[in-house]
């Protein structure tokens, strides 16, 4: 046993332990790092400068009933609208897409949100984080704020929530972009699931749990070894700013929901049932998701197309910018739907 986990189960022994993790929980959250107290690996800072906006448009706050939902939007109202939606991670929101909005504003009216719980939206602790609490988001935000049938770019689990809003609402969505959506059978928790959801909100173990996976360190390696190919783009500087989104007050809520299976939702029923024009696209060295499994997905819809990037992992919107933007272009110009106005 190393000498880490001998100091978190002697902690755990007994009450102290629970004030020591506390008072390592209010360190975390002030931001500070004493080098001298033996938890000091465990308190985790992000030194590197923030990284500037990335982004042009205009932030909006949209005041969604159960949860404010913030987004950027560019572009000209008389062109065809695209919603893009983030995956979901520690620290996840619209900069996923900072290669890619301004470039898109050119020819596409882009609204880019942040998913309740996630970002600059809003972060209830009690609201009822779930698959359906996020298509529900998704709707609304495409009736009350788009307006018009929109075209969705949505990547991971967010692609999960797409394709569900897209079955449910038809009239509401045009054509789908799905970066690397879930393939597996994801069922909602049972009895494990729902404990271990419980201990998350614990205000001590649950703050402890949150703040070991979503450590500073958790998030470097996660970037090197899973989002990039090349892994020089795992900047200093981006994990800073993930690490900083993953801790704002609030930001273990949703996260904690999806860590224990709230989030899960089985697409491929609704994704076979699908017949606007789909385009699947993945990292060909995806190890979260892997791309071998893509074709056997694309299989169950016959209007779906394939597109893998080579020399990419999980975030190839950003290690391949030119050629996702110019796929978007591609798939969402020709032959694109009329986009009637929503009654």
């Amino acid at each position: 046993m190393s000498k880490g986990s001998k100091i978190w189960k002697g902690l755990l022994a007994g009450g102290a332990g629970i004030t020591a993790l506390a008072a390592v929980n209010a360190q975390i959250a002030r931001g500070r790092r004493k080098r001298s107290d033996p938890l000091a690996p465990q308190i985790e800072t992000a030194d590197a400068p923030p990284l500037k906006p990335d982004f042009g448009g205009e932030a909006q706050l949209y005041k969604w009933e159960q949860a404010d939902i913030f987004y950027r939007v560019a572009g000209s109202s008389s062109a065809p609208p695209i919603v893009l939606i983030h995956d979901i991670s520690a620290g996840a929101s619209h900069f996923l897409w900072r290669r890619n909005f301004d470039e898109l504003a050119r020819d596409f009216q882009v609204f880019a949100l942040d998913l309740p719980g996630f970002g600059a939206s809003a972060k209830p602790p009690l609201a009822p984080y779930s698959a359906d609490f996020y298509v529900a988001a998704l709707a609304d935000f495409l009736r009350n704020i788009v307006g018009r049938r929109a075209h969705l770019i949505a990547s991971s689990l967010g692609a999960a929530f797409a394709i569900r809003a897209a079955d449910e609402h038809r009239s509401l969505v045009g054509k789908l972009i799905l970066l690397s959506p879930p393939i597996a059978n994801l069922t909602r928790p049972g009895v494990s699931g729902a404990a271990f959801y419980g201990l998350l909100h614990s205000p001590v173990l649950g703050t402890s749990f949150y703040n070991a996976v979503a450590s500073e360190r958790s998030i470097r390696d996660h970037a090197r070894k899973h989002l990039f190919y090349d892994k020089r783009l795992a900047t200093d500087r981006l994990v800073a700013h993930l690490y900083r989104l993953s801790h704002q007050p609030g930001a273990q809520h949703a996260t904690s929901a999806f860590l224990s299976g709230y989030l899960n939702t089985d697409v491929r029923a609704a994704f076979a049932r699908l017949r606007s024009s789909v385009t699947v696209a993945w990292g060909a060295d995806d190890d979260l998701n892997p791309a071998t499994h893509a074709e056997s997905f694309v299989r169950l819809n016959p209007s779906a197309r394939l597109v893998v990037f080579k020399n990419a992992r999980a975030w190839f919107q950003e290690e391949c910018a030119p050629d996702f933007n110019e796929l978007v272009r591609e798939q969402l110009t020709l032959t694109a739907p009329k986009l009637a106005a929503i009654a």
